[in-house]
């Protein structure tokens, strides 16, 4: 047999393949087109999911935002709400209490001062070795101040009319101001008799004229400091302290018709009162 030419040769190499190789080929293409397939969705799927992921992360907070919103907002609703009855009643209750014994101390404090500065009934009076006034003496010449610090010539102030001095220990205490307190009330019906009233004591302008303002008194408050003129009245005792007392000086005369020593704080406005209305019958 005669041998192969190199054209029949390459002719056998270029046969086609058979059909079985032909469907194993093409299932393998099938796979491979699926597998890329798989891939690319797989590929796209997972921007969806980070879209998602990212979508969903706002909505997340806005939902902490709306709940701590609504906590904040009860909260606000708690504190709100007014104290019961009960609480505002109770509070009210011990602020009154403070209150009260805190004005309870300071009372206390200006009877312990107003006790110091008061002389006993029938203590000793210290003159400077002048003598003390007696019924029908007339008042001696001393200068003095008044509450607003103007000069008040003693001698003055009895002669056409009457003049009624009582003498307290301390300005804005409580027997004093009980004393003082009364004789402002009796002060029309006083005057009305023909007689001036005048408070005496060692207090000086500013505390004469903040007790006066403070009590709404109607009279004259004379500061005698050095105790000039309540040692001729025969008021004062050592070391510093002055008698409660009063002396009435008759209207058209200017003398001495009362004296009267260790007086209570509460009786004294009106017997001075009872006096000058049995004296001037």
């Amino acid at each position: 047999m005669a041998p192969k030419s190199k054209t029949e040769s390459k002719k056998a190499d270029a046969a086609p393949p058979s059909r079985r190789s032909g469907r194993l080929a093409g299932q393998d293409a099938s796979k491979e087109k699926e597998e890329v397939g798989s891939k690319r969705a797989a590929a796209d799927d997972k921007p969806a999911l980070s879209s998602k992921k990212a979508k969903s992360t706002p909505a997340s907070k806005g939902a902490k935002s709306k709940v701590t919103s609504k906590k904040a907002s009860a909260s606000a609703k708690t504190d709100a709400i007014p104290e019961s009855s009960e609480e505002v009643d109770v509070e009210a209750a011990d602020k009154a209490e403070a209150e009260a014994d805190e004005a309870a101390d300071k009372k206390e404090l200006a009877s312990k001062k107003e006790k110091e500065a008061e002389a006993p009934q029938g203590a000793d009076p210290e003159t400077d070795g002048k003598k003390v006034m007696k019924l029908g003496d007339k008042l001696p010449k001393v200068t003095l101040k008044d509450e607003e610090g103007e000069d008040v010539e003693v001698t003055g102030l009895a002669g056409e009319r009457g003049a009624v001095l009582f003498l307290y220990p301390k300005a804005n205490t409580p027997g004093c101001t009980n004393q003082a307190c009364g004789f402002r009330d009796a002060f029309d019906e006083i005057a009305e008799l023909g007689y001036d009233v005048y408070g005496l004591s060692r207090d000086g302008p500013t505390a004469q004229k903040n007790w006066k303002v403070k009590q709404k008194l109607t009279y004259k408050l004379l500061c005698d400091p050095e105790s000039k003129l309540i040692k001729r009245l025969g008021a004062f005792v050592l070391p510093k302290n002055t008698k409660r007392s009063h002396f009435i000086f008759e209207k058209g005369t200017g003398k001495l018709v009362e004296a009267k020593y260790g007086v209570k704080p509460a009786d004294d406005p009106g017997n001075c009162l009872n006096f000058i209305k049995a004296h001037q019958k």
